[in-house]
C-alpha cells in the first residue's frame, strides 16, 4: 500500500511495475521480472486493468531498450558505477546480468524506497550486484547525499533517467542533467527518455495526456533538441525511439517516423557519452 508521505507522482512507479508484471506473463515477453507483481500491488494491477490492449507497449519497449543499454555499456566499457535517478520500484539490480564489481545506486523518495525494501526483504530477493538505495528529493540538491553513500566522483559512471522527465518543469530537468554532468567523468554514459513539445499539443496524444492528468501525473516536461542540449554540456548524444530498428523487438505495431522528422510528436530514447573536450555550441 502506498504511504501518505509519498508524492502523487509515486503512483507512476506502481503503474510501471504493473506493466513489467503483465509483460512477464507473456510467452513472447521482452524481459522477465518475477518481483514486479508483488511490488505493483493493487494500484499497479488496477492501473493495468484499466488500460487498453497495447497501450503499455511503449513502456515495455522502453524497459527492454534501457535494459540492453545498461548491460552493454557496463560490459563493453568496464563501467562499475550505475546510477538510476527516480528508480522507483526498478528491479534491475536483481534481474540483469551485471558484470563483476558493478555497484548500482538507486535514488528516489525515501518513502517509496522503504516500501520496496520491505517487499524485497519479505520475498528474499537476491541481488545480482552491489546496491545502494539513496532517499532524496531530486528536485533539490542531491549530489552530496549520493557521494556520502559511496559514489566515486573520480571514476566513470553510467546514468539512467527513465520514465519521469516528462513530469518535470524544464528548469528542473536542466538542473538534474547539469548535476549529472558535474558528477560525470570523461567516458561516462547517460540514458534517458524525453518527449518533444509537440507531444503535448498533438491530437494524436491527447487521450493519453488526459488520462495522465486525471491520474495526477500530468506530462509537462519536454526537450525539442536533446542532441544540442547535451552537446553544449559535453555529451555526444544519439536518438532513437520505439519502433526503430534498434527499439522494435518484433513487437512494435504502430506507425514509425524517423527521429529527425519535424512537426510530429516524438518520445525519444536518448543515449550519450561524456566527452567534455568536444563541447558543441
Amino acid at each position: 500500500m502506498k504511504k501518505e508521505s509519498e508524492s502523487p507522482l509515486s503512483s507512476t512507479a506502481y503503474w510501471t511495475a504493473g506493466v513489467r508484471a503483465d509483460e512477464s506473463e507473456r510467452e513472447d515477453r521482452l524481459f522477465h521480472d518475477p518481483l514486479a507483481a508483488t511490488l505493483a500491488g493493487e494500484e499497479g494491477k488496477l492501473w493495468m486493468a484499466s488500460r487498453t490492449a497495447g497501450s503499455a507497449l511503449p513502456i515495455v519497449v522502453r524497459t527492454r531498450f534501457f535494459d540492453d543499454f545498461l548491460v552493454r555499456i557496463t560490459r563493453d566499457f568496464g563501467i562499475h558505477q550505475v546510477v538510476l535517478l527516480a528508480a522507483g520500484l526498478d528491479t534491475r539490480a536483481f534481474r540483469l546480468p551485471w558484470p563483476d564489481k558493478t555497484c548500482l545506486f538507486e535514488l528516489d523518495q525515501a518513502a517509496i524506497l522503504e516500501y520496496k525494501e520491505k517487499i524485497l526483504r519479505a520475498d528474499g530477493a537476491h541481488q545480482a550486484c552491489a546496491r545502494q538505495a539513496v532517499g532524496v528529493d531530486l528536485t533539490t540538491k542531491w549530489a552530496d547525499e549520493l557521494l556520502s553513500k559511496g559514489f566515486d566522483g573520480q571514476s566513470r559512471s553510467l546514468w539512467l533517467l527513465e520514465g519521469f522527465l516528462f513530469y518535470l518543469q524544464h528548469e528542473v530537468i536542466r538542473r538534474l542533467l547539469d548535476t549529472v554532468t558535474d558528477l560525470a567523468r570523461p567516458g561516462s554514459w547517460l540514458g534517458f527518455d524525453i518527449v518533444n513539445s509537440i507531444m503535448l499539443t498533438s491530437p494524436l496524444t491527447q487521450q493519453w495526456l488526459e488520462m495522465q492528468a486525471q491520474a495526477g501525473a500530468p506530462w509537462i516536461g519536454t526537450m525539442d533538441d536533446p542532441v544540442k542540449f547535451l552537446g553544449m554540456r559535453g555529451w555526444e548524444a544519439t536518438l532513437t525511439q520505439a519502433g526503430a530498428e534498434d527499439a522494435n523487438y518484433g513487437r512494435w505495431s504502430y506507425p514509425f517516423f524517423p527521429t529527425s522528422k519535424p512537426d510530429i510528436p516524438h518520445n525519444w530514447f536518448v543515449t550519450a557519452r561524456y566527452d567534455p573536450d568536444h563541447i558543441s555550441e
